[in-house]
């Protein structure tokens, strides 16, 4: 009798092991295997929610810090370096086309304490104005386009 147990408890262990290489098998292939919904669900938001969210802005003040921040990039960086950037910014000449019709933005816009008082006529505080552009860096990097937030880091530096 103890044998017939001990044939039953051994098959039962052979047929639990399989049951987890089985498992483990399908919890692979879920991790591994492409699908829709998960890759939606991990994709970064929208950098102009973000942004109206963490500084407490509105739209027209998001799209102008950046279309105003794109200004500024554009001096300082190649055409091919620019455009890269521009991409990964939703709207991006309409938002600099923007700033230029409203004339927040009258020119060239050399350097970084520039930038920010483009941003206070825009009706940020200076604290504020301070921290936009590390925000995008911030965004740039979270969304996996660091090419892009080291090309803007330089001009920022």
């Amino acid at each position: 009798m103890t044998i017939v147990n001990g044939g039953n408890h051994m098959r039962a262990s052979r047929s639990l092991l399989r049951l987890s290489r089985a498992a483990v098998l399908a919890c692979l292939i879920a991790f591994v295997a492409p699908h829709e919904d998960t890759s939606a669900a991990q994709s970064p938001r929208s950098i102009i929610p973000q942004l109206q969210e963490q500084f407490g802005l509105n739209e027209g003040q998001v799209r102008g810090g950046l279309g105003a921040l794109l200004v500024f990039a554009r001096e300082g960086l190649t055409k091919v370096d620019f455009d890269a950037l521009a991409q990964r910014i939703p709207n991006a000449e309409a938002a600099m086309q923007e700033v230029k019709m409203r004339g927040v933005v009258t020119g060239p816009i050399d350097d970084l304490d520039e930038y920010e008082e483009v941003l206070t006529k825009l009706g940020m505080a200076q604290q504020t104005a301070a921290q936009f552009a590390p925000a995008v860096l911030q965004y740039l990097a979270a969304a996996g386009y660091e090419r892009e937030r080291d090309m803007l880091a330089r001009v920022l530096n």
